[in-house]
C-alpha cells in the first residue's frame, strides 16, 4: 500500500483543523439563536460532512502521521479502530439533516479533539516556536472556551427575550470575559440559581486559567534562555566558593570572565551532554555534521572514506582556552592534535611569533604518528577559542579498524615530518 506523504497528510490535518474551528464556531450559535438556513450555510454543512467523511477514509488507510514513522501500518490501524474511529465516525455523519434535530450537531464538535491532537504535533515538528506555540495554542483555546460559555449563557438569559442575535452574543461574550477575567463589574448579574451556579463554574474555571497563565509564562521565560540562568548559577557558585576559599581577586575575574563567554558566545551549549543522549546512529550523523568542514581541510584526511570521518569525529572533544593560556609549550610531549573551531591563537618559536591561527586551522597533527616527540613551538591563546583535541590513543583505535586507510595516512604525516610543521608539532 502507497504512503501518503508527510506533508500531504499536515496540509490535510489543517484543513480538518480549520473545518473542526467553523464547526465548533458555528454549531453551538446555531442550537442557541436558531440561525437562518441559507444557500451559503447549507453548502459549508455538506462541505464539512464531505472532508469529516474523507478524513475517516484516509485514517483507516494511514491513521497517523506517526505511524510512518513508528509502528506499521496494520498496528495503528488496529489502534484508531479501538480509540479514534467512533469519534470521527459521529463527527461525520449528518445527524442535523437526518433527524431537523439542531442539538444532535453537538457530535460534530467531538472533532474538535483533532485539532488538539494536531496541535500537538506542531509543537513537536516546530522545536525553536515550541514555548510560544503554546500560548498561541492557549489563547485559541481560551478564545473556543469563551465562545461556548457565551453561547451557554445567551440560552441561560436570553433565549425568550426579543433582543437581536448580534446584541445577544456580544452582550453574553462581554459577561463571559469579565468573568473569566475575575473583573467582574457588576452591570450584568445572574436573575435565578441555575445563572448563579453557571457563574460560579465560570469564576472558578477563570482561577485555574489565571494558574494556568501564569505557571507557563514563568517557565517559558525561565526556559527561553536557560544559558543565562546557568550563567547566574555558576556566579551564585563562585560567590559561595569565594566565601570559603582565599582566592586573588584577578583569578576570580578571570573565573567570572569565563563564565560569561560560555554565557554569551556557547549559550551554556555543551554538545559532548548533548551527543551522549543520542543512539549511535544518530550520534554519528550528528558528529560528521559538526565537523565535516574542519575534516575536510585536513591534508591527513583527505580521500578516506565517510566511515573513517565518522568515527574520527566521535573521539573529538571539545574544549575551551581563555585569552593567555597556552594550549601546549615548546618542549611538551605531544599526545594530541586540534582543530580550531572559533578564536585565534599564536604559534611562538623561542619566543618568536611564527604565525596565527584562526577559525578552520589545525596544529599538533604529526603527535598522533611521533610517539613520545617534543612539540617544536608553543601555541598561545590570543582570544577565547573553541577547539576539538583529538587523542593519539583513540585516533589509533580508529585506526586499527581501517587498516588501508592508516597506511595512507601514515604515509602523508611522514612527508610532513621532514618538512616545517604549521602549528608547531
Amino acid at each position: 500500500m502507497k504512503i501518503i506523504p508527510i506533508r500531504s497528510r499536515m496540509q490535510w490535518q489543517l484543513l480538518t483543523t480549520i473545518c473542526s474551528t467553523l464547526v465548533a464556531i458555528y454549531i453551538p450559535l446555531n442550537i442557541v439563536l436558531k440561525l437562518d438556513q441559507t444557500t451559503y450555510v447549507n453548502f459549508f454543512y455538506w462541505f464539512i460532512t464531505i472532508v469529516f467523511s474523507v478524513d475517516v477514509i484516509l485514517h483507516l488507510i494511514q491513521p497517523s502521521i506517526e505511524s510512518v514513522m513508528q509502528i506499521d501500518i496494520k498496528t495503528a490501524r488496529s489502534k484508531y479502530l479501538k480509540t479514534w474511529f467512533i469519534f470521527d465516525l459521529l463527527a461525520a455523519i449528518p445527524f442535523t439533516f437526518l433527524f431537523q434535530i439542531p442539538l444532535l450537531g453537538l457530535f460534530r464538535l467531538l472533532k474538535i479533539a483533532r485539532v488538539a491532537q494536531f496541535m500537538y504535533l506542531i509543537r513537536q515538528r516546530a522545536l525553536r516556536l515550541r514555548d510560544y506555540l503554546l500560548l498561541v495554542f492557549f489563547v485559541f483555546w481560551l478564545a473556543i472556551t469563551a465562545h461556548w460559555l457565551a453561547c451557554g449563557w445567551i440560552e441561560l438569559r436570553h433565549s425568550n427575550t426579543n433582543i437581536d442575535d448580534v446584541t445577544k452574543y456580544v452582550t453574553s461574550l462581554y459577561w463571559v470575559v469579565e468573568t473569566l477575567s475575575t473583573v467582574g463589574y457588576g452591570d450584568i448579574i445572574p436573575a435565578n440559581n441555575l445563572q448563579y451556579l453557571y457563574a460560579t463554574i465560570i469564576m472558578l474555571f477563570g482561577v485555574g486559567m489565571y494558574g494556568f497563565i501564569i505557571g507557563n509564562v514563568a517557565n517559558i521565560l525561565a526556559k527561553s534562555n536557560p544559558a543565562r540562568t546557568q550563567f547566574f548559577n555558576n556566579l551564585e557558585q563562585l560567590k559561595i566558593f569565594v566565601n570559603y576559599r582565599n582566592i586573588p581577586i584577578s583569578l576570580q575575574k578571570k573565573i567570572r570572565d569565563y563564565y560569561n563567554y560560555i554565557w554569551k558566545k556557547k549559550l551554556g551549549f555543551d554538545e559532548s551532554i548533548f551527543l551522549s543522549g543520542l543512539p549511535q546512529g544518530l550520534q554519528n550523523e550528528v558528529s560528521v555534521q559538526l565537523k565535516k568542514e574542519i575534516l575536510e581541510k585536513i591534508p591527513l584526511f583527505r580521500g578516506v572514506s565517510n566511515e573513517f570521518l565518522k568515527d574520527v569525529s566521535l573521539h573529538m572533544r571539545p574544549i575551551v582556552c581563555i585569552p593567555d593560556e597556552y594550549v601546549f609549550k615548546e618542549g611538551d610531549y605531544g599526545n594530541e592534535m586540534y582543530f580550531v573551531i572559533r578564536g585565534k591563537l599564536k604559534v611562538i618559536s623561542s619566543k618568536d611569533e611564527i604565525s596565527v591561527l584562526t577559525d578552520g586551522d589545525f596544529f599538533g597533527e604529526i603527535a598522533l604518528f611521533a610517539e613520545n616527540k617534543r612539540r617544536t613551538a608553543s601555541i598561545l591563546s590570543v582570544t577565547y577559542s573553541d577547539l576539538y583535541r583529538l587523542d593519539r590513543e583513540l585516533f589509533n583505535e580508529v585506526l586499527r579498524q581501517y587498516p588501508g586507510i592508516a597506511d595512507h595516512i601514515k604515509k602523508i604525516a611522514e612527508q610532513r615530518m621532514g618538512n616545517d610543521i604549521k602549528g608547531g608539532n
